[in-house]
């Protein structure tokens, strides 16, 4: 089958620099540990970070969202990444680049990139497409080397290069973070991705669980979520594995949740155990509000006032536990205005 997962971060974040998810990896932890990962599956998700030994910024900011390669070459990695995410330019196109070679020599299937939108490959004996694209504002960039923002031309100028016989995905970076719903802009942009041939669309960067919608008889995820990440607020850390099996003649994709621990790790769990404003049960009913409003976009600020404030009681423990960051910490703090 083919086991297709949300934002990756195998990096230090903001606020965890020398002991968060990149600097355990350093130390040998293996934070798809507890999760079964069958010779005959096949794994996808979005690689949400840069893997290289340089960066055009200096000190703590140099650190952040950017791991050595050294470091992640004893993990089993996935067997596909998609490279198009608004981490993924915060150290430079050269480090974009070294973050594509290393992962090719560890034997992924990297696109989203401007020289490698989509991969095609075969599976369960169907042929398969995965296109990749960014929709959110780069920061650090104003020529990303991932596919960015693209016009309705170029995605139909994309598509038209699929086979006509693959079972095309397109996994999409979109939409506004921490909020449980889409807005029906991007609501109608996904009916059009689907209208124009796309058999399933998956979509990340939220980090929380959106709903799901069946249109045309075509599955689209708004968002499912974090795989690997190190956010204190309680729905971020909760995901989504999506699974495609190509044995059955009619494609249905099935859904697990995964809970991520406090070391970073994501568990499958049972849907019994997920609270109920997070399973798609849901979720799946938000989809019918209509989300253009003033109130909408008022209910994304309190939702990161909500998560702002989970960051601010998990910034002042890690100073706690590591004074040594304290100065460094601080100071991005004021800067982010968090």
């Amino acid at each position: 089958m083919l086991k297709i997962v949300g934002d990756i971060s195998l990096t230090d974040g903001y606020f965890d620099v020398g002991f968060g998810v990149g600097s355990k990896i350093g130390q040998g932890f293996d934070p798809f540990q507890h999760i079964l990962r069958a010779a005959e599956d096949c794994w996808i998700g979005n690689f949400e970070g840069v893997a290289s030994e340089t960066s055009e910024r200096t000190g703590t900011a140099a650190l952040q969202f950017r791991v050595t390669p050294e470091c992640l070459s004893g993990l089993k990695h996935f067997d596909l990444y998609g490279l198009a995410n608004n981490h993924a330019m915060q150290h430079g196109s050269e480090a974009y680049q070294r973050t594509l070679e290393f992962l090719t020599s560890q034997g992924v299937r990297c696109f989203g990139s401007n020289v490698q939108k989509s991969q095609i490959f075969e599976h369960q004996g169907r042929v398969v497409s995965i296109t990749a694209f960014s929709q959110r504002i780069d920061a650090f960039s104003d020529n990303p080397c991932y596919w960015h923002n693209p016009e309705y031309r170029e995605i139909e100028e994309e598509y038209a290069t699929l086979p006509q016989e693959a079972y095309k995905i397109l996994f999409v970076h979109w939409g506004n973070e921490f909020i449980n719903r889409p807005s029906s802009q991007q609501k109608h942009f996904a009916h059009w991705l689907v209208d124009l041939g796309f058999d399933m669309v998956v979509g990340m960067h939220p980090h929380v669980l959106q709903g799901y919608e069946v249109y045309r008889d075509n599955y689209i995820f708004y968002s499912i979520g974090n795989f690997v990440f190190d956010m204190p607020w309680e729905p971020t850390k909760y995901g989504a594995i999506v699974s495609v099996d190509f044995a059955d003649t009619t494609v249905v994709p099935q859904v697990e949740y995964v809970r991520i621990d406090d070391e970073y790790a994501p568990h499958v769990v049972e849907k019994k155990k997920v609270p109920e404003e997070y399973r798609f049960d849901y979720l799946n009913k938000q989809l019918l509000i209509e989300d253009n409003s003033e109130e909408y976009h008022a209910e994304i600020m309190r939702c990161y006032k909500v998560y702002r404030k989970a960051n601010h009681k998990d910034i002042l423990k890690k100073m706690l536990a590591h004074p040594a960051i304290i100065k460094d910490t601080l100071k991005d703090y004021i800067r982010r205005r968090l």
